[in-house]
């Protein structure tokens, strides 16, 4: 486990520091405007949504190990690519959205292999111990990652800042390539549901996923809470800084407390997994992401203090979002069987990752059409809606060790 939260550190550090970069690089070099800039974002989101199954058989087909190998190799590349654009002035905005689509499926092709072997690793009984020691070190370099860009930056040109992401990603592959190769994965563990799967549903396809008990329920509600927390971040930064005023210094302070957030549910999400059934942990962890998307709207009512309002609202909605993530990060693992995990994991972040681009969308809309408060509000309604599927399965906690089918 040690290795994987070191190259946890690599990669949480070369992707925040290569995301950081990316738009500064178009509006300050290439000078973009908000159309493609937007398109630039969406992009590396775009794989999830295009190419699933062809990532996800991909994973299963090469191995977990193969495949964050030629995830991280292939963003190696392209950042060493993009420097040497960059330091020769041949770099154009097309080629910038080519740089973020080839990140974005190494990205892809990483992180689906990275959660197929989390458990191959650890053990499916480990599985949620481990993510929560992952999202408390990535919650530590989503603080460092950022400050040493700016750091960079005050001395250094972007292709200087951009060398921190390759070492970083150099990192992650030489750690995460001594790792040791575990044994072929045995048969399927129990499934939730007492009967056979039917015929069409062989695969580990998105209806599947959504039809399996739990783990449906589960995915959907961490799909809305994606959501939510696209279209609130979407217009919380102007609901600070056109709506109350609040000077850039200060509203850049929010994601400072949102990764201390992270930090403290990653710490504090024991209790809850331990002494509740998944469903219920998750159903109480997700209401307080709900109850703390009202904190920053709230703001427009109190005549002082409104910063640390925000502040705060921003620190305990992520620290609920963690806990929530954390609960239940090991029922795939529990549920679907080694050889299938590439596949289920692809067609999970269909739904997970894949609305993220079309939930910022959604919220720039509605921005546009109202006001940033109300499309804050429409967030906090959105992370409600998240409750209304964990509601059916709050008695349920998917099959311990003791559960699974013989040989598993």
């Amino acid at each position: 486990m040690r290795r994987i939260l070191i190259a946890t550190v690599g990669e949480s550090t070369g992707d925040d520091a290569v995301r950081t970069l990316l738009p500064l690089i178009a509006v300050t070099i290439l000078g973009v405007g908000g159309g493609l800039l937007g398109l630039l974002n969406a992009l590396p989101f775009l794989w999830y949504l295009c190419a699933h199954r062809q990532i996800g058989a991909s994973v299963d087909a090469l191995g977990h190990r193969r495949a964050i190998m030629l995830g991280n190799g292939l963003r190696i590349l392209t950042v060493g690519a993009l420097i040497l654009l960059l330091a020769v002035g041949h770099l154009s905005a097309p080629v910038l959205l080519v740089v973020a689509a080839l990140l974005g499926l190494g990205d892809a092709l990483f992180t689906t292999g990275h959660s197929a072997m989390v458990p191959a690793i650890v053990g499916r009984e480990r599985t949620a111990d481990c993510y929560q020691r992952i999202e408390a070190v990535s919650a530590i370099a989503r603080v460092s990652g950022p400050a040493a860009v700016s750091a960079l930056l005050r001395v250094a040109a972007p292709a200087a800042a951009l060398a921190l992401g390759v070492v970083a990603y150099l990192l992650s592959l030489s750690t995460l390539a001594t790792l040791p190769r575990p044994e072929a994965a045995g048969p399927a563990p129990a499934a939730a549901s007492a009967s056979a799967p039917t015929p069409e549903l062989t695969e580990w396809t998105v209806r599947r996923v959504l039809t399996t008990r739990g783990l449906g329920h589960l995915t959907l509600a961490t799909t809305l809470l994606n959501a939510a927390a696209m279209i609130s971040g979407t217009a919380l930064v102007l609901f600070a800084l056109e709506t109350l005023g609040l000077p850039p210094a200060m509203v850049a302070l929010f994601a400072a407390a949102g990764a201390l957030g992270a930090l403290l549910g990653a710490a504090g999400s024991r209790p809850l997994r331990t002494h509740l059934p998944t469903g219920a942990a998750k159903l109480l962890a997700t209401t307080g992401v709900a109850l703390s998307s009202l904190l920053a709207p709230a703001a427009l009512l109190v005549p002082t203090g409104q910063s640390v309002l925000i502040g705060v609202g921003e620190l305990m909605v992520a620290l609920c979002a963690t806990i929530s993530m954390i609960i239940g990060s090991d029922v795939p693992a529990r549920l679907v069987p080694q050889s299938h995990l590439g596949r289920a994991f692809a067609a999970i972040r269909l739904l997970t990752i894949g609305v993220m681009p079309l939930a910022s969308v959604l919220g720039g809309l509605i921005i546009a059409a109202t006001s940033p408060l109300a499309a804050l509000l429409v967030a906090a309604g959105v992370a409600a809606l998240a409750c209304l599927p964990l509601a059916r399965v709050r008695h349920w906690s998917p099959p311990g060790p003791a559960d699974a089918a013989p040989g598993t």
